[in-house]
């Protein structure tokens, strides 16, 4: 049986349902769902930011491209 302070404790931890619903724990599918978009976003970003550079430093090639159109390592 539930003494008076046991019961006190319960009923004072109790919090509103409209928090209660607002701090739930994130479900499964939405976190993944949360981490996709992200990866998205980060190759997109990774993509720009590697187009940005020039065409010598984005490809690690060991070839170098000779003024008359041919190349050589």
């Amino acid at each position: 049986m539930l003494c008076y302070l046991s019961l006190r404790r319960l009923f004072m931890n109790k919090k509103p349902a409209s928090k209660q619903a607002a701090r739930r724990k994130p479900r499964r599918k939405e976190i993944l769902a949360a981490l996709r978009e992200e990866s998205d976003r980060q190759l997109v970003e990774l993509i720009r930011r590697r187009l940005a550079l020039p065409i010598e430093q984005r490809k690690n090639f060991l070839r170098k491209r000779l003024p008359g159109g041919g190349s050589c390592l």
